[in-house]
């Protein structure tokens, strides 16, 4: 088998995405584009597995911290109601205003 794999590429230069591409490539001096080629492919995906890994973890976060205030938020609220609703017997009573 052998130790080299070709790969061709074809670049539309009336495409935006791939004339800037190719553009990229061809300000790179022959004989390193394969090198900087291999850093681009192998960058862009660290950093996709990357971003995944950051999203799994922001989801995991969220959802911890989702259940940990519902609980103490329904008490708070709770509370916070019966003291408005007291406030506004007191009103509606006299009671405490001169």
């Amino acid at each position: 088998m052998a130790e080299k794999r070709r790969f061709n590429l074809s670049f539309s230069l009336s495409r935006r995405e791939h004339r800037d591409a190719w553009n990229r490539l061809s300000a790179i001096p022959p004989g390193q584009r394969m090198d900087a080629i291999c850093r681009m492919i192998n960058g862009y995906m660290e950093q996709q597995e990357l971003l995944e890994a950051i999203r799994r973890m922001l989801r995991e976060e969220l959802a911890d911290a989702n259940r940990t205030l519902q609980p103490a938020q329904a008490g708070t609220a709770g509370a916070v109601d019966g003291d408005v609703l007291d406030f506004l017997r007191t009103l509606q009573e006299g009671d405490g205003f001169p």
